[in-house]
């Protein structure tokens, strides 16, 4: 895009321009802007002095011209337009509804990498990147919080973490399902549940990601864990990355209308985590809509109640 004092112009190559105008925008986009084509083979940087009179320009690659310092798009990037909260919409149901009916299919004797492949498979034939897929089974679980799928059995019970992207935009999500009752872990997963819901119920417009940290921190501690939250971050906005801006004691970043969230707290064993929006009406989760089969479980604050998806037991 090359943006001048008096227009919007997209600049596109001819291998993509009628891939981009037909299915990437809109006609409402479209409308709105100029498109001009060269060819692959040109020279960017001459086309733009040609074509357009451009002799200083600057860019949020450096390529071409001076680099823009990335704060300069900070607050356009974080806050969302009601086409991008559709589409997190869509991700969402369908991120839910895949890892429900894929999940429930899963045996104990699987490995972790034939579930990342189930699942990783189920994603891209709903039209769905699938950025991420981490799988832990009952050892990984305890062993890594961040754990690449391995030719292992999964054992008792697992969780997968997985990241989402269509039209750009990423999601992320986590399901637990077990093989057979285990309290202890059923616990823990209702624990690292209300710290999700915790910082969820905490991320409304204008309050700073330093004071929601704060609250996630507090929450660990009531739920016995005071120590847990240093061994894995705990997400933060999220967008055009899986996170563009994580929470801790240093991220100064005052939460608005149409930012969009992805908490994930961990307790060795467990977690929790779903993408949310922030709407004029409240914190709408979008990766656990209410027409989800999940059970759920309901954490109360004040006046508002924070669902989160349940443990399933097979």
């Amino acid at each position: 895009m090359l943006i001048t004092a008096d227009r919007p112009v997209l600049i596109v190559d001819n291998i993509e321009r009628d891939r981009i105008l037909k299915e990437e925008l809109g006609e409402d986009i479209v409308s709105e802007i100029e498109v001009f084509t060269f060819n692959w083979f040109d020279d960017l940087e001459k086309v733009l002095l040609s074509e357009f009179g451009v002799h200083s320009l600057r860019s949020d690659t450096g390529r071409p011209g001076e680099p823009i310092p990335p704060e300069v798009f900070t607050s356009m990037r974080l806050t969302l337009c009601k086409e991008e909260i559709e589409t997190y919409r869509e991700i969402g149901a369908i991120c839910d509804s895949v890892l429900h009916q894929e999940m429930l299919g899963i045996l104990p004797d699987h490995t972790e990498i034939s579930v990342q492949a189930r699942i990783a498979g189920a994603l891209i034939e709903n039209a769905i990147e699938p950025v991420l897929v981490l799988v832990f089974g009952e050892e990984s679980a305890i062993r890594y919080r961040h754990n690449l799928p391995r030719d292992i059995t999964i054992g008792r019970r697992v969780f997968v973490s997985v990241c989402a992207r269509k039209r750009g935009l990423i999601a992320s999500t986590s399901r637990s399902v077990f093989f057979s009752p285990d309290q202890h872990y059923r616990k823990l997963h209702k624990r690292v549940s209300e710290i999700d819901a915790t910082a969820i119920a905490s991320s409304s417009p204008g309050k700073d990601m330093r004071e929601v940290f704060e609250h996630i921190k507090l929450a660990y501690a009531r739920a016995g864990f005071p120590e847990e939250w240093k061994k894995h971050h705990q997400g933060g906005l999220a967008g055009y990355n899986a996170r563009e801006l994580f929470g801790d004691e240093r991220s100064s970043y005052f939460l608005k209308t149409g930012n969009v969230i992805a908490w994930n707290p961990t307790i060795t064993g467990v977690k929790s985590e779903d993408t949310a929006v922030i709407t004029e009406e409240g914190v709408e989760i979008v990766t656990f809509p209410e027409k989800s089969l999940w059970p759920e479980l309901d954490y109360a604050f004040d006046e508002v109640v924070i669902r989160r998806p349940d443990v399933v037991i097979i």
